[in-house]
């Protein structure tokens, strides 16, 4: 395979956004099919503990929002009295790395604004026609796609009649590498618009500041035509201030147009819920215990300044076994991994994470390796590495379908993120 696809990099990986940096993998990763499932079950299993957590501790969002902690502008688009209900899973990916083959949930999104779908539906279809070119590859295949099995969520879980308008903001702070010029956005995202279209959606993407808001009654409007539901892709607490999102707040909270997802699943993908989980396990049957011990590393809230207290020492002798993590951020940033940083690093991250709190301590994980070759694309020079790789396979509704595989380079960083240098790539199904 790695001849033909060496050929064939360019096809496989232009156009492509999501990735800095100029290493390409020249295979996917594969992944049996048994384990796909296996791994499908057991994100199904632990996203549903984790609503179970919050709900012993909030029955609302707004209460949800108070037990974590959250600042109430950090989620400008919440609806406090929104109940804490099962609709709140319908979509979600996990990052999970391995260690010794087993599978462990290091973070857990619970969100509608996940990335990386299409890149994930391109990468598997282009690589599945190098496979089948090669060998045939009758026992190789694509999981089902993310894209599509998201645009049929969205329609089932916003219940939107046939021609229902759906509008996708695209936004300017958090985009992928690739994605940073608003045009090129919305040329990336037109693909996902039809998708939108063969599920009955009138799905149009948009400039944030071309969504208003009528003065009477705040129904979101767009080229002057009602919005009826906004499919977000965005972190409101992380865009600047204007005129669309100021009406698309009011819009949500005059509840006059549907979102997916309601900011109440951000809420969900708080770290403070791994601690939450490992809190609770002796609350739980001896199954769903087995399986958090099994499958979360271990994880705790870090005290802030508040209780009184110095750094513990044993937590600078424990440093090559801990990560330090804000509960709040997302694409690696502010993660400081013990054995990756200085003793006086640590300590100083320590004293920062008291002072601002809001973090969680994490055992490391040492990651499995990952071999692959790689093609510079600017260069065509080729090398081969074992590289750390991170599985998120995405559930829309419980049910897995496509999975993102986000893994580093030769010569790369240990923050497995796209914004750290590290690749989107994905995965095939194999039939043993």
């Amino acid at each position: 395979m790695g001849a033909v696809a060496l050929e064939q990099a360019e096809l496989i990986h232009g156009g492509v956004a999501g990735s800095l940096g100029a290493w390409r993998p020249l295979r996917p990763m594969f992944l049996d099919r048994d384990h796909y499932t296996e791994v499908g079950r057991i994100s199904a299993r632990l996203m549903r503990l984790a609503l179970d957590a919050c709900r012993r501790r909030a029955a609302t969002a707004g209460e949800l929002r108070a037990a974590l902690g959250v600042p109430a502008d950090d989620v400008k688009l919440l609806v406090c009295d929104e109940p804490l209900d099962d609709g709140l899973l319908v979509a979600a990916r996990p990052d999970i790395v391995y260690r010794c083959g087993v599978p462990c949930f290091v973070e857990f999104n619970i969100d509608g604004a996940l990335g990386g779908t299409l890149q994930v539906d391109l990468l598997a279809e282009r690589f599945l026609d190098v496979c089948r070119s090669v060998a045939g590859g009758e026992n190789i295949h694509r999981p089902g796609s993310a894209v599509d099995a998201r645009f049929a969520a969205i329609r089932a879980s916003l219940r939107l009649p046939e021609g229902s308008r759906l509008a996708i903001p695209v936004f300017r702070n958090g985009a992928a590498p690739g994605l940073e010029d608003p045009q090129a956005f919305l040329a990336w995202l037109e693909p996902m618009c039809e998708s939108g279209r063969r599920h009955g959606l009138d799905t149009v993407a948009c400039l944030m500041d071309q969504l208003t808001a009528e003065a009477e009654d705040s129904t979101l409007m767009l080229d002057g035509r009602r919005v009826d539901a906004v499919f977000r892709l965005f972190l409101s607490f992380d865009q600047p201030s204007g005129t669309g999102l100021d009406a698309l707040v009011r819009a949500v909270r005059a509840r006059r147009v549907a979102m997916h997802t309601s900011e109440a699943t951000w809420l969900l993908s708080d770290k403070t819920i791994l601690a939450w989980l490992w809190q609770d396990r002796h609350l739980l049957p001896v199954p769903d215990r087995d399986l958090i011990e099994r499958h979360i590393p271990w994880t705790a809230l870090f005290p802030g300044e508040d209780d009184g207290q110095d750094v513990p020492s044993k937590l600078l002798e424990r440093q090559s076994e801990l990560v330090l993590k804000p509960v709040g951020g997302y694409g690696g940033s502010g993660v400081v991994l013990g054995p990756e940083v200085s003793r006086d690093e640590w300590h100083s991250a320590l004293i920062d994470a008291r002072a601002e709190g809001r973090h969680i301590l994490q055992r490391h994980v040492v990651p499995d390796r990952l071999k692959l070759d790689f093609v510079d694309l600017s260069t065509g020079a080729v090398e081969s590495a074992d590289v750390p790789f991170v599985l998120g396979p995405y559930l829309f509704d419980g049910e897995p379908s496509g999975v993102l595989v986000r893994h580093g380079v030769p010569g790369g960083g240990p923050v497995l993120n796209a914004h750290h240098g590290a690749v989107m790539s994905t995965a095939l199904v194999v039939e043993r």
